[in-house]
């Protein structure tokens, strides 16, 4: 229905770690990875969901090491991850944002491994494989991540709901197929045709100019509501957030209220933002309501309203106008290849390749109007190989037969047996207290009673060897045991 404000969807941290990451935009909007060290890991994920007074899962995000790259192991290793978000509506509140199958949308995520250059490549079949089984890593431009490429893999994700408060929430949630190592570091790159144009002009059209002009045809005789100054907030936060990302000098005389020098386009920018009321004839202008709404980033991020009560609608700076003036302050602007957000760049070792994680959000009957929503990337992170010498030791235990009687002992299959024999049996049915067996005072025959197990750091095919080595010797003594009484005449010759 004409004017209507339909209200903005965007991937966001899950919900249980929005108390720690709401002070920081970045960790906001970036998916978070989840460690388990059980095979009952579902389990254990809805039990810390359930629990009170509310769900914490920040025991299972991994600790990042500045010296190296997170390492996510396989789970023969004994380590389970997953990748968690929150799909939301931009209202206040944050409220969960309901994916209906029924219209064949869709959640899942991508696995993208990055080049040394710190660019992304998405996982795609092979174009010269009929039966699409080879898969390579086709190259993506810088600011061009947020969009798929031609028959990219997508990992299914599944919700998991829970309740907070007496609010049902939902967490989205997909396994990291971490025992896919060799396949990932072994499989070829192509770099297709870059046919894209300006990756950082189309990320501002995206998230600023477009739901900005959607603002401004809202009829202006239409009542104000509360949903246009939630899209109103988070407007002015995502152009506050993309210049500080990308043109970090303009956006120092933003904040600070004292222009930059000369006549740039840089400039121009900040002369329209800082004429121009970002809202009615009473609101504070664009630059002012920039650099309050970065102030109140943590508040704005986590849904509340914060003190920015203006309305973008009744704004008389022109959309077009504002995408010309972003377009020419990018072109001019010199800018340098960055690492990923949040990352910190470092040496790898060769051949360590390192992988991020997007959620993907598909809603194909909307069309080109509503392309898939993409969520920012996870910390990067490097897979473990099956033989990996640091990866950790999943515990072995072996259970010997509680009900040893005979009945008890048909119970099991006649596949595996442990020899005992009378000897060893009668010198274990002697053993006592541990200090009498230290001071040699043994017992005579008793009957054999284990009060406890020991468990021996002694790897099974050394009690196997030790095991052979003792019947060989058993049977070598059998067999030469009598020729010590051999007795041997050798002739001897006699000088004469």
């Amino acid at each position: 229905m004409a004017g209507l404000l339909p209200h903005q969807v965007q991937w966001v941290t899950a919900s249980p770690l929005w108390s720690t990451a709401s002070s920081e935009p970045p960790r906001m909007r970036a998916p978070q990875l989840l460690c388990f060290e059980s095979d009952r890991f579902m389990e254990e994920l809805a039990t810390r969901l359930q629990a009170l007074p509310g769900p914490d899962l920040s025991a299972l995000v991994p600790s990042p090491d500045l010296a190296r790259p997170l390492k996510l192991f396989q789970p023969a290793h004994g380590r389970f991850y997953l990748v968690s978000a929150s799909l939301v509506c931009r209202l206040a509140g944050l409220p969960d944002h309901v994916v209906d199958a029924t219209r064949s949308e869709r959640i899942a995520f991508v696995l993208r491994r990055l080049d040394p250059s710190g660019a992304e490549q998405a996982w795609v079949p092979d174009p010269q494989d009929a039966t699409r089984q080879r898969h390579l890593w086709v190259s993506r431009s810088r600011g061009a991540e947020k969009q798929l490429a031609t028959d990219e893999e997508l990992f299914p994700m599944f919700p998991v709901n829970f309740t907070v408060e007496g609010r049902r929430r939902r967490l989205l949630a997909g396994f990291v197929p971490t025992s896919s190592h060799e396949t990932f570091q072994s499989a070829g790159s192509f770099a297709p045709a870059d046919a894209e144009g300006n990756p950082l002009e189309r990320r501002a059209l995206e998230q600023v100019v477009e739901p900005y002009a959607f603002l401004q045809a809202i009829p202006s005789t239409q009542a104000e509501t509360e949903p246009e100054q939630d899209a109103s907030r988070f407007l002015l936060l995502d152009l506050a957030t993309f210049l500080q990302e990308t043109l970090p000098s303009l956006w120092a005389a933003l904040d600070t209220g004292v222009p930059p020098p000369g006549a740039s386009p840089a400039r121009a920018l900040y002369d329209t933002l800082a004429s121009h009321r970002a809202g009615s004839n009473s609101a504070p202008t664009w630059r002012e309501a920039l650099s309050t709404a970065w102030k109140e980033r943590e508040p704005i991020s986590s849904g509340q309203r914060g003190s920015l009560g203006t309305n973008l609608r009744f704004s008389t700076l022109p959309a077009a106008t504002l995408r010309t003036q972003l377009a020419q302050a990018l072109a001019a602007s010199p800018r340098a290849p960055t690492q990923p957000s949040g990352e910190v760049a470092r040496l790898e070792r060769p051949g360590e390749s390192r992988y991020v994680i997007r959620c993907v959000y598909q809603r194909p009957r909307c069309g080109a109007l509503q392309p898939p929503v993409i969520s920012e990337p996870t910390v990067s992170f490097t897979l473990a190989a099956f033989f990996e010498p640091d990866a950790p030791a999943r515990p072995v235990q072996i259970t010997l037969p509680v009900d040893t009687s005979i009945a008890g002992l048909r119970k099991f299959k006649k596949n595996v047996s442990f020899v005992l024999s009378a000897k060893l049996r009668r010198q274990m049915s002697r053993v006592g207290e541990l200090k009498a067996v230290m001071d040699k005072k043994l017992p005579e025959e008793t009957p054999i009673e284990l009060g406890e197990i020991c468990s021996f750091s002694i790897p099974i095919i050394t009690l196997c060897a030790f095991m052979l080595l003792m019947i060989f010797i058993s049977l070598l003594n059998i067999v030469f045991w009598w020729m010590p009484f051999l007795k041997r005449c050798l002739p001897t010759v006699k000088a004469t």
